[in-house]
């Protein structure tokens, strides 16, 4: 009983931070959003676009992308082709999925660990972007920040299967 409650209270503060996460995501796209209008009426205007804008963009679709994806994995939002999954019956369906699961979580943190690694690589020989001299790691910082709450989801939903295949 104590093991389900304590399950249930880790797996709301995880979907309160992908939430979160979600959050400045949708903020970052309204900021992309704007910045692409006002970079199209600038050069439709006034023949002057704003300097950096597509470099800018390219950054915060970075933002958008990481920071969004664990709250659509919290969501069950994934792509998931079940068409000969479907027909097994409800055990074996949560032991394929657990497994899939499973694999999820390995290329999550492989993913983790090489974007953290390539994120100091790059602080180490300051990388900067060309155009506007941005820092390169701190997108790499965000893109592993990013996977590490997704990483915990994915840790969450495998529990869940877990338990659904000694369950049944």
């Amino acid at each position: 009983m104590w093991l389900k409650r304590a399950a249930l209270s880790v797996t709301t503060g995880i979907n309160s931070v992908s939430r979160a996460t979600n959050i400045v995501a949708m903020t970052v796209l309204v900021a992309m959003m704007l910045l692409t209008v006002a970079d199209v009426a600038m050069r439709y205007a006034f023949r002057k676009p704003i300097l950096g804008s597509l470099e800018l963009s390219e950054y915060m679709m970075v933002c958008v992308v990481f920071l969004a994806l664990p709250w659509c994995a919290a969501l069950g939002r994934q792509v998931k082709v079940d068409l000969v999954v479907a027909r097994f019956k409800p055990r074996m369906q949560a032991v394929v999925d657990s497994l899939t699961i499973l694999f999820s979580l390995v290329v999550g943190v492989i993913i983790t660990w090489r974007s953290l690694t390539e994120s100091l690589t790059l602080l180490q020989y300051n990388k900067v972007s060309s155009l506007l001299y941005i820092p390169t790691y701190i997108f790499y910082l965000i893109m592993s920040a990013g996977f590490t709450i997704l990483c915990l989801v994915i840790v969450t939903l495998l529990v869940k299967k877990v338990a659904k295949v000694f369950e049944a």
